[in-house]
């Protein structure tokens, strides 16, 4: 049942604080939801394309489900997903909005889904869709109707089709629009699809969707039982489940141009994948046991060493090409920021990122989960630390090319981590090999051909006991000297006695500083016949000591 269109309230396409939205995720993209309703930022059909509903940063295109009435608003994610559940709270009912991309994500399809119901009383919604692609440049265009229910257009190089609209759906200045009534404990779903590709027939059911999307999430996302807050963990787990794509790439963020403080300066381009993150992540992942997330670093960080070599770029798009130059979109952009599209580490070198690749490897070879591929890139990295040591490096906080010392100690921790994981376990009772010795300044990482699981490990060390106390020091006794009798003197044998040598004593910085009396003559009775120096009977003077080397030099 449908009635006239009406506006909401409030304006709910006004910018919010950035933690009052939710993040839907399907790996190939990703979208904001606000507190009321509206998608107010989605890249499609890739992360790194230009966004097709910009309004966080002041571009165009708008997607809006809020109820007319005043509301209180709320929300909450189903448990190990990325499914939204908006709830609204009214003055004549409860309304609940459940909002996702399908899972998992088509690399050239975007498919969002929407399911309203009403939960305590009767909903009354207001609807709107006007994608602009562009960041708002390209403006809608509309197409033929195949159903009375279905919309379908372009807008730029996007085709659009939203199934599901209500029959008083119209077009208008600000795109098409309905308001939806929905009874008490019915429920209505929207699907919309975005593609740069002619998009397939049948439209897709929502209700095969909808299950299919939480089945998938349910199965990928692991226990994390062992963790110390599952329930965290396993949220924590979806969340970079949703960031990465099917190549393996993780992006450190579905946004750009959020300020990390208000007028700073510091706005900043996150959708594009980091090397340094893309391990960090692994890493975590084989210490939890998540081996999808471990697959995916290593798939990615180990294409790009075979690729780019000892000129590996800090940073990469999801399908692994160079990140854009930084420039300005001419929009007001998110209150206190700027709207920079791209990023100025394209143009940097950062040391510390074969570090950590040759560190994911070694937890990845723990797990026993690479192949020859990644073998080979282990010797890539190897090859670049030993290439590239000396030059100065943007480091991990990409500032001004220096010889950061983390840099260094990422480099020498890779290598490290990598023998030390490359060593096989010795069971009781195995006789241990003796270690072999290799030639030439530096150790070299076994070859590719070679596995690593037969390297042999050096035998445990015995515990020496410990040394016996020194004894107390005497002077040296000197051989017997022999003079010749020619120089007027007799061979005889010149004895030393063994006199113990005085405490040694500790730096003048650790002594104390102490005071000993000084004593003078007492005063004599009668007048002496010369004059004397008049001086206390008895005072304390703090001994002085003698400055050490150090001090003399003045260190």
């Amino acid at each position: 049942m449908t009635t006239p269109t009406a506006r909401p309230a409030l304006d709910a396409e006004s910018p919010r604080v950035l933690r009052e939205y939710a993040l839907l995720a399907d790996g190939e993209r990703g979208a904001l939801v606000g507190p009321h309703g509206e998608l107010a930022w989605m890249c499609a059909p890739t992360w790194d394309s230009d966004a097709v509903f910009s309004h966080l940063i002041g571009g165009g295109g708008s997607y809006l489900v809020t109820p007319v009435e005043r509301c209180v608003w709320g929300g909450h994610y189903e448990p190990d997903t990325l499914i939204w559940r908006s709830r609204w709270i009214t003055d004549t009912g409860i309304i609940e909005c459940h909002e996702a991309l399908a899972f998992p994500g088509d690399p050239h399809r975007a498919v969002i889904l929407r399911q309203i119901h009403a939960v305590d009383g009767a909903a009354h919604l207001y609807l709107r869709l006007q994608p602009a692609a562009g960041f708002g440049a390209h403006p809608v265009h509309y197409q033929h109707r195949p159903a009375p229910d279905i919309w379908t257009g372009r807008t730029g190089p996007l085709r659009w089709r939203w199934s599901g609209t209500p029959t008083s759906t119209q077009p208008g200045p600000r795109g098409l629009e309905a308001t939806l009534h929905l009874d008490p404990g019915q429920h209505h779903n929207l699907v919309l699809e975005l593609s740069e590709q002619p998009l397939p027939d049948p439209p897709p059911d929502a209700t095969t969707a909808w299950q299919a999307t939480r089945n998938t999430w349910h199965t990928s996302t692991p226990p994390l039982d062992a963790s110390i807050a599952p329930r965290d963990a396993r949220h924590a787990y979806a969340v970079l489940r949703g960031l990465t794509s099917h190549t393996g790439a993780m992006v450190a963020a579905a946004t750009m141009s959020l300020p990390e403080r208000a007028r700073a300066g510091r706005n900043y381009d996150y959708r594009y994948a980091w090397i340094r993150d893309q391990c960090f992540a692994g890493q975590a992942a084989a210490t939890a046991g998540a081996h999808d997330l471990l697959d995916d670093a290593v798939r990615f960080v180990t294409a790009r060493l075979l690729e780019h070599g000892p000129h590996l770029a800090p940073a990469y798009t999801t399908t692994g090409q160079p990140i854009p130059d930084e420039h300005t979109l001419d929009l007001p952009g998110y209150p206190g920021g700027a709207d920079t599209l791209g990023n100025h580490v394209n143009h940097q070198f950062q040391l510390d990122a074969f570090g950590e690749a040759l560190q994911l490897l070694a937890a990845a070879h723990h797990a026993d989960r690479l192949d020859t591929d990644a073998h080979t890139a282990a010797t890539i990295a190897v090859d670049a630390i030993e290439k590239r040591w000396r030059e100065p490096d943007a480091g991990i906080w990409e500032l001004e090319p220096q010889r950061w010392a983390h840099s260094r100690l990422a480099c020498a921790a890779g290598p490290t981590h990598l023998r030390h994981r490359a060593r096989p376990r010795i069971r009781r009772g195995q006789p241990a090999r003796p270690r072999r010795r290799h030639s030439g300044r530096h150790r070299r990482l076994p070859a590719p051909q070679r596995p690593l699981a037969t390297r042999p490990r050096r035998p445990p060390r015995r515990r020496r006991s410990p040394a016996p106390r020194p004894q107390r020091r005497t002077a040296r006794r000197r051989p017997p000297q022999h003079r010749h009798p020619a120089r007027g003197h007799h061979p005889t044998h010149r004895r030393r006695l063994r006199l113990p040598l005085p405490p040694r004593q500790p730096p003048a910085r650790h002594r104390r500083r102490r005071l000993h009396p000084v004593r003078v003559p007492p005063r004599p009775s009668h007048p002496p016949t010369q004059p004397h120096r008049r001086r206390p009977l008895v005072r304390t003077q703090p001994r002085r000591l003698r400055p050490t080397r150090t001090l003399r030099r003045g260190i």
